[in-house]
């Protein structure tokens, strides 16, 4: 997971009422989320999709499944967006002799995960360890004519549709959704009940269902700012391990960061430098305002198309040197400061460009030891596993798949964390940073005299309802939006 095992609640199957029995009422209502829509996408699109999902899943009292397109409805070879790794393959030695430049060619398991099972292993505090029935015959281009039928109703204010499926003395209703109807579908109609403050009763049964204890619940029932719900909520999905990893992804990711210059047994920050296809469409709006800013008032006049990676920088200022980095670690220790970005020669030009000390290392607001760490370079130039589309041998997307999953898990471990919202990246490294406040006294205020109120006022002293490691937005807006949005 994103998320260290010592912050993981292993205890929530105690809790959960059909991890409990086999009662078939378990798997009645469901959520069926149908990834290959968004397959075209990055990962932070993807896995906000999945999030988002999950959490409307639990909201509404129903089991989430997913639905992998198969072969013959997926443009990627070996039927995963996600590439394959060697363990997707019937004969392992005939892998390892392979010399072609396609390994689509080579016989695969018919029983190896599609889609974006081949990425995450999904829940069973999502699915209940439910399937989805037979429902009469349909194939996947029947579900999907469905999915794509949802766009009308949410425009015409209808509540999604909903397929009745009898399977012998079973009967299951089933919502199917791709990524955009579960965003659509979240915004039209599931974001207003869930800040409706009259449905107490109907939050603290989601906030349970989301692996919540009592007490938690009853914490969470009171919160009325709307931040502090999101908050809530993004700090008990971490917690609960909602993004887990398949086998394969987790051996190969750890293989991956062994081979950086990044110690696994000291601290560091991180910076994440998104620039690529968002510097035409949701960045661009920051890059002009960062440049008028500066004082340039024409675009012709914008010495670059993007922020520099200097702008990044100022995030730590000369009161950090001491406080911070001297503090956290001898004066004589050089801070690492991980970089990951899509335009990692730019970047790397502008570190060059930078004042160096003595020894080398770069000097970041008087801060004489900064050494930045970029991941291996890669044979493919490539960084994101959309570009090529479906064309792309995929053994070469796997591992393009690999060495994103290794940074979003170095960046959202990393005790400083750089970034910003306009990237999904940003959004879902602060979910996996979050922790919630187990402290009785989230919500209310802490008086002069020590006594503690429930009353809350702007700019008091607020007990928070979570908690969020060291996270510094570079621009744009500050607030982060709803899990997974």
């Amino acid at each position: 997971t994103l998320v260290s095992p010592a912050e993981l609640d292993f205890t929530i199957s105690r809790r959960l009422p059909w991890e409990q029995d086999e009662s078939p009422e378990k798997c009645e209502e469901i959520l069926l989320l149908m990834p290959e829509y968004f397959a075209r996408n990055g990962h932070g699109s993807q896995l906000n999709s999945y999030v988002l999902a999950a959490m409307m899943a639990t909201y509404l009292g129903k089991a989430m499944l997913i639905l992998d397109a198969p072969q013959k409805n997926t443009k990627y070879p070996n039927g995963s967006m996600f590439g394959c790794p060697v363990d997707a393959f019937k004969d392992k030695k005939e892998f390892d002799q392979f010399t072609g430049n396609n390994h689509k060619h080579l016989e695969m398991k018919e029983d190896f995960p599609m889609g974006m099972s081949r990425l995450l292993q999904h829940s069973t505090l999502l699915s209940r360890g439910c399937e989805l029935s037979a429902c009469s015959s349909f194939t996947y281009d029947s579900w999907e004519a469905i999915r794509k039928a949802q766009r009308e109703h949410f425009l015409n204010g209808l509540p999604p549709r909903e397929v009745n499926c009898e399977d012998g003395d079973q009967t299951q209703r089933v919502i199917p959704l791709g990524g955009e109807e579960v965003r659509q579908f979240f915004e039209a109609q599931v974001k207003p009940m869930i800040l409706d403050e009259t449905k107490r009763s109907e939050a603290y049964r989601w906030i349970i269902r989301l692996g919540a204890n009592a007490h938690e619940a009853q914490v969470f029932i009171k919160l009325t700012k709307e931040a502090d719900i999101w908050d809530f909520v993004s700090a008990l999905m971490a917690r609960s391990g909602i993004i887990k990893f398949q086998p394969w992804i987790a051996r190969d990711v750890a293989q991956f960061i062994r081979q950086t210059d990044l110690p696994l047994n000291s601290g560091y920050d991180a910076i994440h430098v998104r620039r690529g296809d968002k510097l035409e469409t949701e960045s661009r709006q920051e890059v002009v305002a960062y440049w008028h800013s500066q004082g340039y008032d024409r675009v012709g006049q914008f010495p670059t198309n993007y922020i520099p990676f200097r702008h990044y920088l100022r995030l730590w200022d000369s009161t950090d040197c001491d406080s911070y980095w001297n503090g956290f670690q001898t004066q004589a220790t050089t801070r690492l400061v991980y970089v990951a970005t899509d335009d990692p020669t730019t970047v790397k030009e502008e570190i060059a460009k930078l004042p160096k000390g003595s020894d080398g290392t770069t000097i970041v607001a008087g801060c004489k030891k900064v050494k930045f760490i970029f991941a291996p370079v890669s044979e493919d130039s490539a960084f994101h596993i959309n570009e090529g589309g479906g064309k792309v041998d995929c053994y070469v997307r796997y591992k393009r798949n690999i060495r994103a999953i290794a940074d979003l898990m170095v960046l959202t471990k990393s005790d400083t964390f750089v970034g910003e919202f306009v990237s999904n990246w940003g959004r879902i490294i602060r979910l996996n940073r979050l922790v919630l406040n187990d402290s009785p006294l989230v919500g209310e205020r802490k008086e002069s005299s020590g006594k503690w109120l429930k009353k809350r006022s702007f700019n008091e002293d607020i007990e928070p309802p979570a908690f969020i490691r060291d996270f510094r937005v570079a621009f744009g807006d500050l607030i982060s939006p709803p899990p997974g949005w």
